[in-house]
């Protein structure tokens, strides 16, 4: 058994510029990496190794390099990150990598773990590449006769043709990205304009924006288990998220239930099923309406979720993601007893305990 497990959470970890950091980022980024840290202390089977900006020191009162729950905390500036994951790499026995889709973070990271010949806790770079595009994921639903989201693709000198041929309401979207950023309600012509600024800003690389109806539904996400080619289904999950311009998540219900939920987790299982290489944590997201259920899109990473599934879990959700990755063995399924939510920027809802 590897006895040394990298867990990187890439804007903690340096990847944030230099600059003011966005309080709303700094929490979620800081929740994710702590919640990961405790399972896997909890566990108690292999020592971890982490890496902090010391930008994010204390944004949470009482969460710093002394009190995160890791075995070992490596400092980093911004700007250094690259340079100190792959040194980071060189002594660890395994990798977990939380990071963006957006210009490939995460297939790059991915693909860096598995040149240095450690296992990944997580998809492999491949498969990471394409569930994080999701112009590509929508074409893969379509081939594989899945219910999806209508998804037309346009260039930014042709959107506004393409969006008075569809008609209004619209959501566009960056093909790649993380968290809502960039997405957008566009009610009319005129929104157009601040629609495209928000894309850029969030994904300055892209060249192509995704053009949705709107569909006024509830934003639900499958957490899942993944490896091999087979699945186990954790939770359908109710994703809080305040469409506008632009769309604002702001949290999840953990689990959700819902008179559909049987169908959506048939359907997640199925979705990972089309793309080889998805394995530890995958997050399938939906739009469920009172008619049908809607894939959206691929999260092929730990997501916000997490926070609130690992206290519902009755099992130990980092020791199973290791285990998936690294035996390609899954549990028979994972039980769960109550319901929590979970704000992203709400600690209290997380379970954390300060440490003095």
């Amino acid at each position: 058994m590897p006895s040394k497990v990298l867990v990187y959470e890439y804007f903690s970890g340096g990847g944030f510029p230099e600059g003011k950091l966005p309080d709303c980022l700094v929490v979620e980024a800081l929740g994710i990496l702590w919640a990961l840290l405790a399972d896997f202390q909890k566990w108690d089977a292999v020592r971890t190794i982490t890496v902090l900006d010391p930008r994010f020191e204390d944004r949470i009162p009482g969460l710093n390099r002394e009190t995160l729950p890791a075995d070992e905390v490596v400092r980093v500036s911004p700007g250094k990150h690259d340079a100190a994951f792959l040194s980071l790499l060189d002594r660890c026995d395994a990798a977990l990598v939380v990071a963006p889709e957006t210009g490939g973070i995460l297939s790059r990271l991915s693909s860096q773990v598995e040149s240095a010949g450690i296992p990944l806790l997580g998809s492999s770079a491949s498969a990471t590449s394409i569930a994080g595009d999701k112009e590509i994921c929508h074409r893969i639903f379509c081939s594989a006769n899945l219910p999806a989201v209508e998804t037309c693709i346009a260039g930014f000198d042709s959107v506004e043709q393409k969006a008075e041929e569809k008609g209004f309401p619209l959501v566009f979207k960056p093909p790649d990205g993380m968290g809502s950023e960039g997405v957008c309600l566009v009610a009319d012509p005129a929104d157009i304009p601040e629609a495209l600024a928000r894309i850029r800003l969030a994904s300055s690389s892209c060249d192509r924006i995704l053009l949705q109806p709107f569909i006024d539904g509830i934003h639900t996400s499958v957490s899942l288990l993944v490896a091999g080619g087979d699945c186990v289904p954790l939770s359908l999950n109710r994703q809080l998220v305040q469409p506008g311009l632009p769309f604002e998540y702001q949290g999840s219900e953990v689990p959700f239930s819902h008179e559909k939920a049987r169908y959506a987790i048939d359907l997640a299982c199925l979705t990972v099923d089309q793309i080889q290489g998805l394995n530890g944590y995958v997050g399938v997201d939906m739009i469920v309406t009172d008619e049908s259920v809607r894939l959206v899109e691929i999260n092929p990473r730990l997501t916000t979720s997490y926070i609130g599934l690992r206290q519902v879990s009755r099992l130990n959700l980092a020791k199973m993601i290791f285990i998936a990755c690294t035996r390609g063995s899954l549990p028979d399924k994972v039980p769960l007893t109550g319901r929590v939510v979970v704000m992203k920027d709400d600690p209290d809802s997380w379970g954390f305990k300060k440490v003095d």
